[in-house]
């Protein structure tokens, strides 16, 4: 009896105690924010075990936008995945077989990282740090761009490939831009992939664009990927707009570098009798929208002509409706500069019959 009589006087007093702050708060709606990073970039002749980002709170184990947390580190340069340690508030992140010596690493964080309540970092983050003494002053910068899209890639991989394999990787910017940082000098093969998959690879019919560069301080490069096509363009479709063009669709691109040659194409109408063509002529296109954008978003301008996939043809005299023609084309280079024959018939309709006049 005396218990029960001390249990209702602890919870008498602690009924009348003073009201305090309600249990819960404001909803988190702020992704993870780094509070530190080992080792501090820019220290030289350092070997640790792992890259270690540390976070504000606990960073969830299974991000939202990537298969896997591994999929949001880069180590360049590239030894195979990394391996990516979750361990609550921290990610420790190692190449598979170790820190090579005397080399430069950079270690990217991806934007895409969340938290437990499922807030996500729009922003990525990076390390840079040599595990011998020396971190040179060079870099490969440039613009990977997709050419028959005629735009600067977003989110592309770009890879700098020494003589020994060796890949030192980076991603292009929302304007295409991308830099590869504090190489040794020498010879490098830079490859730009429109990464589709984002698995950091080249497969099959994704655009690529490879160019050399012998490095000693800095260079400039322009990327143009597009897909290795093996055979030249062939003609996809015919339609007639009006009774004197025809428009010509080819399946793949054709190189605009090259002049375009109305010798290329030819018509015949019934009974295999050569239509006469006044003109071949590219369709006018639209140029990007960039007014809208703010200025380092805004797409880098192409040096190199754009591809293009149809032509329009004006022809001497009106298609006759019924009448059933052929287009044929050779000569038109593909972006390997491939070339293909082929060709495809258009039948003209017939008007639609008037309606029937109206009873007076």
């Amino acid at each position: 009896m005396r218990l029960i009589r001390s249990w209702v006087v602890a919870a008498a007093a602690f009924g009348c105690a003073s009201p305090g702050m309600p249990p819960g708060g404001p909803p988190d709606v702020e992704a993870p924010q780094i509070v530190g990073i080992a080792p501090d970039s820019g220290r030289v002749s350092v070997s640790p075990r792992s890259v270690v980002f540390r976070f504000n709170e606990v960073v969830s184990e299974t991000p939202p936008g990537a298969t896997t947390l591994a999929n949001l580190f880069v180590i360049s340069p590239q030894h195979g995945t990394p391996v990516v340690s979750w361990q609550r508030d921290e990610i420790a992140v190692r190449p598979r077989r170790g820190w090579r010596p005397n080399t430069v690493y950079s270690v990217t964080m991806l934007p895409g990282l969340a938290d437990l309540r499922g807030n996500v970092r729009r922003e990525g983050a990076a390390t840079l740090f040599a595990t011998g003494p020396v971190i040179p002053a060079t870099a490969i910068r440039g613009v990977l761009f997709d050419w028959a899209a005629g735009a600067p890639v977003r989110a592309g991989l770009v890879q700098a490939i020494t003589a020994d394999s060796t890949s030192y990787i980076a991603h292009s910017d929302s304007a295409g831009a991308f830099t590869l940082p504090h190489l040794p000098a020498g010879a490098y093969e830079v490859k730009g992939v429109v990464d589709g998959n984002r698995n950091r690879a080249l497969d099959p019919r994704e655009p690529w664009d490879t160019i050399t560069v012998a490095l000693t301080d800095t260079a400039r490069v322009e990327l143009y990927a597009f897909v290795h096509d093996s055979i030249g363009p062939r003609i996809e479709q015919v339609n007639a707009p009006d009774s004197v063009t025809l428009r010509v669709t080819f399946d793949v691109p054709v190189d605009a570098r090259v002049p375009l040659d109305p010798a290329w194409v030819r018509v015949l109408g019934p009974d295999s009798i050569p239509v006469q063509v006044t003109s071949v002529a590219l369709p006018e296109t639209a140029p990007l929208d960039t007014a809208m954008a703010p200025a380092p978003e805004r797409p880098s301008a192409m040096t190199r002509a754009r591809p293009y996939r149809q032509v329009i043809l004006t022809l001497a005299a009106p298609l006759q409706p019924g009448a059933t023609y052929t287009v044929a084309a050779n000569g038109f280079p593909g972006l390997l500069g491939r070339v293909a024959s082929s060709s495809r018939t258009i039948t003209i309709p017939q008007p639609a019959p008037a309606p029937p006049a109206t009873p007076p």
